[in-house]
């Protein structure tokens, strides 16, 4: 009788079967965590050949982790230290379909297809996806967005969810079971099941109209409730576990059913500049009670991060800008084979590639108008505002009633091309100050980012650090969607300080003001699952098969 490796490979063949150490570690390793233990990696090339593999590995006693294009900032998709039984990934990224149903209303999505990819596909019916630019161009994938409740930057779409998919867990009896939530008839046994949608045997006689949602329709209700005691949103939100949605991994996602939006009309840019922090308060309140219909895109960003992204992002923002986002995900996986190859290397240090891809970029033309740098000096909070041009006269008339005062604050109505490089110097951010704390010979090599939603009501949202860390964190870097109050606080520490002993300062500074953390990312293995998350995990997957450890929950 074949062992189980055998019995894989002649399932996916050799090619989509690695054990090799240096062939593991593309899919061992995260952005921003070290390589775990894995027994071997699995690539299926089709919906059939997953539930194969899934089933030889459950009867095997194996733990999984289910991963596609690998992108989490948190170690989420990536093993953590050593597994008390082996673990096996399984990832998807050759499982890329899409298929559009309802007149490109809706669409059907397997597990590795990713945001840009839907973009495209998708673009033809004048639809567009619930998150653009941001997580589609570092290739993230649609589903790894629905497993983490990710996205909610395009404000009248929301986070990333839905209530049809068609998944695999492991009962109390450790029995492998296909739950086909799609409302798509596709047949009644499994492999019928998967044959059929990988095969695309169905029409639309078998998709059914459903009252199940497939996006977060109450989301425009919930952000403005601007007096509300509780954030808008969050990784652990009880209002968003559901099934796939919210899962972390804790299941096998073969497909999942979505809605697409309608495309923005004549989209329009102001960018507001600042040194009063309530001004942007009474900015946010005033747009979301007296205007109907919701802006599309709100980011503010600090003065010190926007000099971070200018300087350690500009690589990334001249790749975007020049090649356009369908470069990002190789750009990214060429970064990450050469940050290993240094990181082992006895001659070389791991600040050696930021080291040299800042200094080859900075020779290059200022990508920043003068205009925005003018700014930035002046003052310290911007937002930049999108909206359509049918909302647009009532934002303006609302900014133009109190937030203009001249040589105090600022208004500048953007064009195409202000509006695009603002976007963009935005985007980098994650990248940059990570990239900022690696190479500044005073911090610690390693950034400290905290993800955290605020409550609607909180009006001090400029407080960004508790009084008894200030004397370990050397900068503290503040992006946010605004209008959701959901913060991407990025902590440079001074060099010798220790990273767990002043997170642990900060997220217990953020229990006492009612803050929740993850907002839109994976617990990973960064931040505790609370109760919520602890309780939908146990039941998903009973007997812990799936991404054992997720939240620090047990790995046994």
């Amino acid at each position: 009788m074949l062992n189980l490796h055998d019995q894989i490979i002649d399932i996916v063949g050799k090619r989509n079967f690695l054990l090799n150490e240096k062939e593991k570690t593309p899919y061992t390793t995260g952005w921003r965590t070290e390589s775990g233990e894995c027994e071997f990696v699995v690539l299926p090339n089709s919906l059939l050949n997953m539930w194969y593999v899934l089933k030889l590995c459950v009867e095997n006693n194996k733990c999984i982790l289910m991963q596609a294009a690998n992108t989490s900032l948190t170690g989420g998709s990536t093993p953590n230290g050593k597994y008390n039984k082996g673990l096996v990934i399984i990832n998807t990224t050759k499982l890329k379909t899409i298929i559009p149903i309802k007149d490109g209303q809706q669409v059907l999505a397997f597990p590795g297809s990713t945001l840009y990819d839907l973009e495209k596909i998708i673009k033809p019916y004048k639809r567009a996806p619930h998150s653009e630019i941001g997580s589609s161009c570092i290739g993230a994938s649609i589903i790894g967005g629905v497993c983490n409740n990710s996205g909610g930057a395009l404000i009248k779409r929301g986070p990333a969810y839905t209530e049809l998919s068609l998944f695999a867990s492991v009962n109390s009896n450790g029995k492998l079971e296909l739950k086909n939530k799609l409302g798509v008839n596709l047949g009644k046994k499994p492999e019928d099941i998967l044959k059929n949608l990988d095969n695309h045997h169905f029409n639309d006689e078998n998709i059914k109209n459903s009252n199940f949602k497939a996006s977060s329709k109450d989301y425009s209700s919930i952000i403005k409730d601007i007096n509300a005691n509780s954030p808008a949103r969050y990784n652990a939100d009880k209002k968003r576990l559901y099934d796939a949605s919210g899962c972390s991994g804790k299941v096998a996602v073969f497909a999942v059913r979505l809605d697409t939006f309608e495309k923005e009309n004549k989209e329009r840019t102001l960018y507001y500049s600042t040194n009063n922090p309530n001004d942007l308060t009474i900015l946010r309140k005033k747009i979301l009670t007296e205007v109907d219909e919701l802006p599309i895109y709100a980011e503010y960003m600090h003065n010190d991060a926007y000099e971070v992204s200018k300087k350690y992002g500009k690589d990334a923002f001249y790749l975007v800008y020049y090649l356009g986002t369908s470069t990002m995900p190789f750009f990214y996986k060429t970064k990450s084979k050469l940050e290993n190859f240094f990181k082992h290397s006895k001659f070389f240090s791991h600040r050696t590639l930021d080291l040299l891809l800042n200094a080859f970029v900075f020779i290059l033309p200022n990508h920043m108008p003068k205009l925005f740098d003018k700014l930035n000096k002046k003052f310290k909070h911007h937002l930049i505002l999108k909206c359509d041009q049918n909302i647009y006269d009532d934002v303006l008339k609302i900014s133009n009633s109190f937030f203009y005062k001249e040589g105090e604050n600022n208004i500048l109505i953007c064009n195409a091309k202000q509006s695009k490089k603002l976007t963009l110097n935005r985007f980098v951010f994650a990248g940059a100050s990570a990239r900022c704390a690696n190479l500044l010979k005073q911090a610690n090599p390693e950034l400290l980012p905290l993800d955290v939603a605020l409550k609607r009501n909180d009006d001090n949202w400029f407080n960004d650090i508790s009084i008894d860390s200030k004397e370990d964190v050397l900068k503290t870097l503040t992006v946010a969607h605004f209008f959701c109050l959901v913060f991407h606080r990025e902590y440079v520490l001074k060099k010798g300080k220790d990273n767990n002993k002043v997170k642990n300062k900060l997220l217990f500074w953020l229990d006492k003001i009612g803050a929740k953390y993850p907002a839109e990312h994976n617990v990973g293995h960064m931040y505790e699952a609370d109760d919520n998350l602890r309780k939908f995990y146990k039941k998903l997957d009973p007997n812990n098969i799936f991404n054992p450890g997720i939240g620090k929950t047990s790995k046994r």
